[in-house]
Order: structure tokens, then sequence, then C-alpha cells
């Protein structure tokens, strides 16, 4: 049965790709809200310094950057302890559902129904280039997952984002039948 096996591999695989993709796009999650924390303490405390506000005295201004910044470094802990979850529930899922696939596999394998293995033998003859596809798309998936994540985190330089102009469709004009033709069907 290794057409099985390739099958099952190939399930193992979208799984594994789309586990990776949702896992880059939380990471790339995770970068975003780290420079937005980042940016908002940069530019309070600049404000802050910058700025002669009345009835605000230097010892103000240095206790509300502090707060500041106990506040961010509060969501910033709270953000990886959460994320964190959600990575590790992802992990979990994507884990219980390859055991699934090779334990529905190994127990396809073991029929030796020269009936039923003909039959297997077909469905996984005719969903092989579906599983393919599927391949190829979790590759894809996976792959603009980590574009995503190197644009949130800001180390790399964005490539400019590709767009697609689509056609408008042409407007239908609506179809008129006779009452003669309702009448005679």
């Amino acid at each position: 049965m290794t057409t099985q096996a390739s099958f099952s591999s190939a399930a193992i695989h979208v799984i594994g790709q789309y586990n990776d993709a949702g896992k880059t796009l939380v990471g790339a999650y995770r970068a975003g809200v780290h420079r937005l924390l980042g940016g908002a303490a940069a530019r309070s405390a600049e404000f802050l310094g910058s700025r002669q506000i009345p009835l605000v005295s230097e010892q103000v201004k240095a206790n509300l950057i502090g707060a500041q910044e106990k506040i961010n470094g509060f969501l910033a802990n709270r953000l990886d302890i959460d994320t964190g979850r959600i990575v590790s529930a992802m992990d979990r899922v994507a884990a219980g559902t390859a055991s699934g696939i090779e334990t529905v596999a190994g127990r396809v394998a073991r029929v030796e129904s020269p009936i039923v293995g003909s039959v297997v033998k077909t469905l996984n003859a005719l969903n092989q280039p579906i599983a393919n596809v599927s391949v190829q798309i979790a590759e894809k998936v996976a792959a603009g997952a980590k574009q995503i994540e190197v644009r949130m985190s800001g180390t790399e330089e964005a490539k400019p984002v590709r767009t697609v102009k689509a056609k408008a469709a042409a407007a239908k004009k609506p179809v008129r039948r006779s009452t003669t033709a309702r009448k005679a069907a």
C-alpha cells in the first residue's frame, strides 16, 4: 500500500505546513504588537520629555513615563503568555490530527482483503492529485505567512506587494420570458 502511505504522508505534510503557517502568523502578530507597544512608549516619552506642560513637574513626567513602561511591560508579558498558549494549542491539535491519520493509514494497510485493497487503491489514485495540489497550496500559504512575519517584524525591508487587477464582470441583462412560454411548459 505505497499509495496509502504517500496519501497519508501528503495529508500529514499539509497539516504540518498549516500548523507552521499558523504559528508564523501568531509570531507576526506578536512582533507587530511588540513594535506597536515600543513605538507608543517611545512617542509618549518623547512627547513628555520635549514639552513644557504647565503644572506638570519633571518628577510627574518621570512617573508617567515609568507607568507607561510598566503598562507596556505587563501587556508585552501578557501577549507572550497568551500567544505561547495559542501556539501550544495549535501544536496539540496538529499532533492529534497527524496521529489520527497515521492510525487510520496503519489500520487500512493491515486489511488484507483483495476487494478492500483494490477499493482503497482506486480511491487513492483518484485523490492523489488533489493531495498533491493541497501540498502545494499549503506550502504557498506557509511561505506567505513567513513573508507576513518578515513585514511585521520590521527586520528586513519589505518587498512591494504585488497586486492583481481583476476585470469587472459585465452586467447581465435580465432575461424576460413570455407568458406563453410559461403556459406551454
